[in-house]
């Protein structure tokens, strides 16, 4: 469907995510360019960036360029017992970017599920981070975990141990989470779970066959088990090193990546913990896409500015000519009638109005 219209790069790229949202019932969220800083100010763990562009309104209030959407959608969700809202989002937000390192205005697409948040919802979630994934072009990976595994062996272990634990697993650290087992014999047992984490591997499968042996929370291995069978067993991986935002995030988390791309493209999870910090009482799950990150991909895939010209002289029937475009249109290309073809102008075909299609 994105093909019918002459989008380019990142447009091209948010138009199929928009349509595939849409599919699901998600319905687009609208919001200003600009919210109260201190929306943003009580929850920069929670962001990509904590650079922040401010300016003071007219009234003397502090006020902030969006440099998020998933917190200005929590903050006006209204609660409904029993009820789901799905939300999506197509927005620009400014930042420091990845590729720049300086603030920048971008793209960015993504979606939330908020409420009486269930397995169905979640696996619904992970299929659409999936989804997005195959909307970019290359190879792509998700790589999933489950921050409830984690947190029940960082239960096990005295809270002195639990933050450089933590670093040793996002960092997969085996020899140093090695040396804190060595050093602490009474919580050893524990410790060398979250060793094993570290080195786990293999097909989903194998690597859920490996949880089981370990005896891990079993609702916990029962929620991963059920969303990884309904991925599939290709482009999918189960990481335990995903560990940022353990503030915010609980439950399933997950990160894709498109080869040539050297940062995460994709970045969600559950996060029902923010919406108790935020005083609501429901769950929640969803995830971004930084188009930002995709900007060196992008201009690397050749875009043509147009698919078809119909060249016309003014001796043609013009009806012709439109009726030749049009029907060129129906058949799904993007095409423009002209008179004198531009050098610089990118097309995959030349048809002449009054004569044969020339490749």
């Amino acid at each position: 469907m994105a093909e019918k219209y002459n989008l380019k790069g990142e447009e091209k790229i948010l138009f199929r995510l928009r349509s595939l949202y849409s599919s699901f019932g998600y319905r687009t969220y609208k919001m200003s360019r600009f919210e109260e800083y201190d929306l943003y100010a009580r929850n920069k763990d929670f962001l990509v960036s904590t650079n922040i562009i401010t300016f003071n309104d007219t009234d003397g209030n502090l006020m902030a360029l969006k440099p998020d959407v998933t917190l200005s959608i929590v903050r006006s969700v209204r609660e409904q017992p029993g009820s789901v809202s799905r939300i999506c989002y197509g927005e620009n937000v400014y930042r420091v970017s990845s590729s720049s390192g300086t603030f920048r205005e971008i793209m960015q697409a993504g979606l939330e599920c908020i409420g009486d948040v269930g397995l169905l919802e979640l696996c619904e979630v992970a299929t659409l981070a999936q989804k997005s994934l195959k909307a970019i072009p290359g190879q792509s990976i998700l790589t999933v975990s489950h921050l409830g595994i984690v947190e029940s062996l960082l239960e096990r272990i005295p809270e002195s141990l639990r933050a450089e634990a933590v670093t040793d697993l996002a960092s997969r650290n085996v020899s140093t989470l090695e040396s804190l087992c060595a050093a602490n014999p009474d919580y050893s047992e524990a410790l060398s779970r979250i060793a094993a984490l570290a080195m786990i591997g293999g097909t989903t499968q194998e690597v859920l066959s490996k949880l089981e042996a370990m005896d891990v929370d079993k609702k916990s291995l029962s929620e991963l088990r059920a969303i990884v069978d309904v991925l599939g067993p290709k482009g999918v991986r189960i990481d335990f090193s995903i560990l940022d935002g353990m503030k915010y995030y609980n439950g399933i988390v997950f990160r894709g990546y498109v080869q040539g791309v050297p940062v995460p493209v994709i970045s969600g999870g559950q996060y029902d913990k923010l919406m108790k910090r935020m005083k609501k009482n429901c769950k929640a799950i969803g995830f971004a896409v930084y188009l930002d990150s995709l900007e060196r991909l992008v201009q690397e895939v050749a875009d043509l500015d147009v698919d078809v010209v119909v060249k016309y002289s003014d001796k043609d029937d013009m009806g012709k000519v439109l009726a030749t475009a049009q029907r060129l249109r129906d058949g799904g290309k993007t095409v423009v009638a002209l008179k004198n073809v531009p050098d610089s102008l990118r097309y995959g075909q030349l048809v002449e109005a009054g004569g044969e299609d020339n490749a």
